[in-house]
């Protein structure tokens, strides 16, 4: 069988320190890709998803939601009057700014953790995410459309992406292509000891549900969809 015929799987995180065997730690599984499935830089070539429709349909709609993101979201954290954990920790206001206008951010655990502690009294949507992850990529147009409904109908619910063991500029150019306005960080350690780790989050995609008392409420792993995601938050609006 030639290398063309064989089908292309899913490369983990773990397999390399870029997520895809390129990265230290990764030359073998690397040399092994190359072998069987004629890689050489980019992978799986030609296994782009086609396009189902932009979230966003100029540059101006995309800076336009990323400002409304960042208001909403200075807004409730001035209500509730908090600041980032720890000394030196971010403001209310800086948080705001970082999240909602600085896509992919770095982001250890206890800085991620404060970030959710300054959303309580907000239902938060937390989706991991990369961008060489097929299912990842199908999924998101659906979150954004769900962060402009509920920040549209002035509902408190908030999405944050995290982009786990990922290529950070091949992540930002997927976010710009698709015209994301809701807050993402960005996870280097990812699966093996990061922001995503601290989640039990083991595969990609994986969205986790915080209620507005700031507890974990569930997660859902694999692709999302519109309907599991819209019937999760509201049962988490309806109970709070």
């Amino acid at each position: 069988m030639s290398p063309r015929s064989r089908q292309t799987t899913m490369v983990g995180p773990t397999q390399g320190g870029d997520g895809l065997g390129l990265g230290r730690g990764g030359g073998w599984y690397r040399r092994r890709l190359e072998r069987d499935f004629g890689m050489r830089k980019v992978p799986f070539p030609g296994r782009r998803p086609a396009r189902r429709g932009r979230a966003a349909t100029t540059n101006d709609r995309t800076l336009a939601g990323r400002l409304a993101a960042t208001v909403a979201l200075a807004a409730c954290l001035g209500l509730a009057g908090c600041t980032g954990g720890g000394s030196g920790g971010p403001t209310a206001t800086t948080t705001a700014e970082r999240l909602g206008t600085k896509p992919l951010v770095a982001r250890s655990q206890a800085q991620f953790q404060a970030d959710l502690d300054a959303l309580r009294g907000r239902v938060v949507v937390v989706n991991f995410w990369a961008s060489w992850c097929v299912p990842c990529r199908e999924e998101m147009p659906a979150l954004e459309q769900a962060s402009q409904a509920y920040a549209e109908a002035g509902r408190p619910v908030t999405v944050i992406g995290v982009d786990a063991s990922d290529v950070r500029s091949e992540a930002a150019g997927f976010l710009e292509e698709v015209g994301v306005t809701y807050p993402t960080v960005y996870d280097q350690q990812g699966l093996r000891g990061g922001v995503a780790a601290s989640w039990s989050v083991t595969a990609l995609p994986q969205t986790w549900f915080v209620a507005r008392d700031g507890s974990r409420a569930g997660r859902i792993a694999g692709r999302l969809t519109a309907d599991d995601l819209r019937a999760k938050v509201d049962e988490l609006l309806a109970g709070s």
